[in-house]
C-alpha cells in the first residue's frame, strides 16, 4: 500500500495475496428472523464448502411492523460466531458508523480480531435505515455528514490500533489519549472494507480502504462507471486503484433448471404480501437464473476487475444454494 503494508504470515492478510484467486462470501441478514443456531448451521455450512467469509448486516429490526421479529445484533453474532468457526474470515456488511462511539467500535474489533485469531474484517458504512436511527434516539444527519462522520470513524478506528495512545479531533468525532489493548492480531491493522457507492463514499475509500464492496447486484455498465468513479479518486489521492479490493454484493435467486426456477418464482410471488418480501421490494432486482447465467453474469463482474462476491440468497434457502453454488457455478468460472 502508499503507506503501509500488511504482513502476509498466518494471523494477517496480504492485500496483494488476495488479489491472486476470486473468493466468495456469504451475506446473512439477521433481521429477516434468523435464530442463532440458524446463523451458526450456514456458517459452519460455508466454512465446510469452502467460502472464504461469512458477513452480518448491522441493523436492529426490519420494519416497524416487524414485531415479534428476531433480529440478533451484529457484533455480539460476529463474536459468538468467532468462536463457532475455524477458518472463515467474518465481517460487518456494514457496520453503520454511527451507531457506536468510534472509539468504542475500534475496540469491539480489536477484540474480536483476537477471538477470532486473525480473522475479522473491518465493514463500515455511512449509515442509512432513518427508522432504525429514529427508533433507537440517534442523531440522522444528512448523508454528507454521514459520510464524513464514517471517514473520521475509520481515522479513528486506524490511529487506535496502531498507536499506543490514539488522539484525533474531527469535527464530529474526538478521542484523546485513548488506549486500545491489545492490539490487533492483523498488523498492521484489520482490513477495512467500505460499503457504497455514492461519490464522496467512494472518495473516503479512495484514502482508507483495502476494499470495497458494492450492491446489491448492480446492473454492469453502473458497476463499471462507480470503478472509474473510485480510480479518479485513488489519482487524486496518490494511491494506486490496484491496491483496492473490488467486491461485488449479490442477491441470487437460482434453480438448477428453468422448470425450477419458474417454481421458485411463482412461489416468492405468492409471498408478494408478506412483509419480508415488501422489504425486498425496495431493492435492486435479483440475479435470476440457472447456475449457467449465474456463472455468466459473475464472469461479467470478474472482467471489470471485481475479485471477491458476496452471496445472499433468499431467507431460508441459504444453505441449499450454497451448495448449488460451490457445485455448479463456482466450477465454471
Amino acid at each position: 500500500m502508499c503507506d503501509e503494508t500488511i504482513d502476509c504470515d498466518n494471523n494477517t492478510i496480504g492485500l496483494l495475496g488476495y488479489m491472486s484467486s476470486i473468493d466468495f462470501g456469504v451475506q446473512i441478514e439477521p433481521q429477516y428472523g434468523f435464530t442463532y443456531q440458524r446463523i451458526v448451521d450456514i456458517a459452519k455450512a460455508a466454512e465446510s464448502m469452502g467460502f472464504e467469509s461469512l458477513w452480518v448486516s448491522d441493523h436492529f429490526f426490519m420494519t416497524e411492523d416487524s414485531i415479534g421479529t428476531t433480529c440478533l445484533e451484529c457484533w455480539t453474532t460476529l463474536a459468538a460466531l468467532a468462536r463457532d468457526t475455524e477458518v472463515l474470515r467474518l465481517g460487518p456488511m456494514v457496520s453503520a458508523q454511527s451507531y457506536r462511539n468510534p472509539a468504542l467500535l475500534a475496540n469491539i474489533a480489536s477484540t474480536l480480531d483476537h477471538i477470532s485469531g486473525g480473522r475479522l474484517y473491518f465493514g463500515i458504512g455511512a449509515g442509512w435505515k432513518e427508522v432504525e436511527y429514529r427508533a433507537y434516539g440517534y442523531q440522522f444527519p444528512k448523508p454528507v455528514v454521514r459520510i464524513r462522520q464514517m471517514e473520521e470513524t475509520i481515522q479513528i478506528a486506524k490511529h487506535m490500533w496502531t498507536q499506543d495512545k490514539a488522539s484525533f479531533q474531527g469535527r464530529y468525532y474526538r478521542v484523546e489519549d485513548a488506549l486500545c489493548f491489545p492490539k490487533p492480531v492483523q498488523r498492521p491493522r484489520i482490513p477495512i472494507w467500505v460499503g457504497g457507492t455514492g461519490s464522496l463514499t467512494l472518495k473516503v475509500a479512495a484514502k482508507h480502504a483495502d476494499a470495497v464492496n458494492f450492491s446489491w447486484t448492480l446492473p454492469g455498465d453502473f458497476f463499471e462507471e462507480r470503478l472509474r468513479v473510485l480510480e479518479k479518486h485513488c489519482a487524486v489521492a496518490g494511491r494506486s486503484y490496484h491496491e483496492i479490493r473490488k467486491s461485488a454484493g449479490l442477491m441470487i435467486t437460482m434453480a438448477e433448471t428453468e422448470e425450477g426456477l419458474r417454481n421458485k418464482l411463482e412461489e416468492q410471488e405468492s409471498m408478494r404480501d408478506t412483509p419480508y418480501m415488501r422489504y425486498l421490494s425496495r431493492q435492486r432486482q435479483n440475479l435470476v437464473g440457472t447456475p449457467e447465467k449465474v456463472a455468466e453474469r459473475i464472469g461479467e463482474y470478474i472482467s471489470l476487475g471485481v475479485d471477491h462476491f458476496i452471496l445472499r440468497f433468499h431467507f431460508g434457502d441459504e444453505i441449499e444454494m450454497m451448495k448449488l453454488f460451490m457445485n455448479k457455478v463456482k466450477n465454471q468460472i
